[in-house]
């Protein structure tokens, strides 16, 4: 793991969750932001991505390594004695969700950008010619799970970034769709049982991954006081991977003050 602290006085510490086949080192933009917004940062690289292992790239064993990993982060915030919360970006937001509902840690706020709660009916359309072409094969067998990265950003630098990255990961295991695809719909079902924690929610409406306003949807499923819900128009699935992040990281912010508001810190 990593962290980031800024260099003026701190009014809360960040935890940011990266999404599905990158790694933390695309969110340096928005981890600067957060610096010069008065965050320290903290994140790191999900198993079998980034710099965790080449061994077992693009496959994990169940859900619960991701939650475990998450967690170590949060340890250490802790130590920080701060105002806490965190930002999941798709597959991050997914994790994000049920990290918070299976353990009782204090949050202050939770940013959801683009959570996996669906995907996109064009991917569900290859679901059982994928199944098929794996199925016969062991768990831990790789297949291009059809997402380009094209479809992540139009930004030509952050293209550029992913073509050149031997980081990035173009083959999933069998066992990582089965595990993701089973998730998605646990958490979906659940969504009432989210605790009363503020959440935000950042769609964009042309993205090519998610199905936004079915994801939005399951979003509107939390019970609790403070749900605020925003679509861009936007064929971006990466909300901060793009040069233009003033309008997104403005509603992050924003929220982000209203809770050091309501808890008289701001």
């Amino acid at each position: 793991m990593w962290k980031w602290e800024t260099e003026y006085e701190p009014k809360g510490v960040v935890v940011v969750i990266h999404d599905m086949l990158e790694h933390h080192e695309y969110y340096t933009g928005l981890i600067s932001q957060l610096r010069n917004a008065n965050y320290h940062v903290v994140t790191g690289d999900l198993p079998g991505h980034g710099q965790t292992t080449r061994v077992h790239k693009g496959h994990i064993t169940d859900f619960y390594q991701y939650i475990d990993r998450v967690m170590e982060w949060f340890e250490m915030t802790r130590g920080y004695r701060l105002p806490t919360f965190v930002i999941g970006q798709g597959l991050g937001g997914l994790i994000a969700i049920e990290l918070i509902k299976q353990h009782n840690i204090h949050i202050d706020g939770i940013a959801l950008l683009n959570p996996l709660l669906s995907f996109k009916q064009s991917f569900i359309n290859r679901k059982n010619t994928l199944i098929t072409s794996v199925r016969t094969s062991s768990d831990e067998t790789r297949f291009n799970p059809g997402i380009s990265m094209k479809d992540f950003t139009t930004d030509k630098n952050y293209l550029d970034r992913y073509e050149n990255d031997e980081l990035i990961v173009g083959k999933v295991s069998y066992h990582w769709y089965k595990t993701v695809i089973n998730q998605m719909k646990n958490t979906t079902e659940n969504m009432d049982e989210f605790p009363d924690v503020p959440v935000l929610a950042i769609f964009t409406e042309g993205n090519e991954i998610i199905e936004p306003f079915i994801s939005a949807n399951y979003v509107k499923k939390i019970e609790n006081k403070d749900l605020h819900i925003i679509m861009l128009d936007s064929e971006d699935h990466s909300i901060f991977q793009r040069e233009n992040i003033e309008i997104p990281f403005y509603h992050l912010e924003k929220f982000f003050d209203a809770q050091l508001f309501r808890i008289g810190l701001l």
